[in-house]
């Protein structure tokens, strides 16, 4: 891809990516690195302190000790909260967001839908990518942009239920309200005889199964968090630390894999968009 981007002097361009938690230094603390990015820059603000980057983590469910543990002692939606954490608190009036809501739980979710909900007006504006209907939902868009066919097309208007029709995506189809069809594949595109039957199954059961791996990372972050305060608890009891340990890290290793498989899901999808 290229092109020309002319930005006016008073352009602060905050821009958030899904891979953003996956650069994270492993080696250092999340509540470091939160103050760090916020401070750093032409518009960081020097009077950032850990106290405030704790509040920010905190608000995003990463409260007490969590806040100053090592990246590498984190799970993947716990970092995906240490990058929201650095991306909250640096000044911007122009948002990029990249599927800014994968590996968040439902409530951190609906806490950021609600306030990126009410931001804008004359603060700015931002732009969103996402495959999340519920999170885009809780946002009044003002616009709606649709990229197929290697061509964007930009209306005026909230999202509605036919922009979660992967089929539409796939085969042209009729947008809501119009009954006809183009029977044509788009040019470069797929058309419906193109399609492997288990690749398009598979497509069209991609946000329900998203959705279940959602809620699976959840419960085994949760379960993680827990055997965390538990070994506090247990002192200096090494056979029990041995086991809770090995759990924990059997539970882990199940989060890399729903991961793995959103991501690859989530890939997929971004292809047929």
């Amino acid at each position: 891809l290229s092109g020309k981007r002319t930005e006016n002097s008073g352009l602060r361009m905050g821009v958030f990516t899904q891979d953003l938690a996956q650069e994270l230094d492993p080696e250092e603390r999340a509540v470091d690195i939160v103050t760090a990015h916020a401070r750093d820059g032409p518009h960081g603000d020097i009077l950032i302190s850990n106290q405030v980057a704790r509040g920010a983590l905190g608000r995003l469910g990463l409260q007490g000790e969590k806040a100053v543990r090592y990246i590498k002692d984190l799970s993947g939606g716990e970092k995906a909260r240490v990058a929201l954490a650095m991306f909250s608190l640096k000044a911007s009036n122009l948002y990029l967001l990249d599927e800014v809501s994968n590996h968040l739980d439902k409530e951190c979710v609906e806490a950021l839908s609600q306030e990126l909900g009410h931001w804008g007006e004359d603060r700015g504006a931002m732009v969103v990518i996402s495959h999340a209907k519920y999170f885009c939902e809780q946002i009044e868009f003002t616009h709606i942009v649709t990229v197929k066919d290697g061509r964007c097309t930009m209306e005026k208007r909230s999202v509605r239920d036919s922009d979660w029709q992967v089929d539409s995506l796939l085969f042209n189809q009729a947008s809501a309200g119009d009954d006809t069809r183009n029977d044509e594949a788009p040019s470069g595109g797929y058309s419906e005889a193109d399609i492997d039957p288990k690749l398009r199954k598979q497509i069209f059961n991609a946000p329900k199964r998203i959705a279940k791996l959602e809620e699976l990372v959840t419960d085994a972050e949760a379960k993680i968090a827990a055997i965390d305060d538990d070994m506090f608890s247990v002192g200096n009891d090494v056979g029990k630390l041995v086991d809770m340990t090995k759990e924990k890290d059997e539970i882990a290793a199940k989060v890399e894999e729903y991961m793995e498989e959103w991501e690859e899901l989530e890939s997929l999808l971004a292809q047929v968009a």
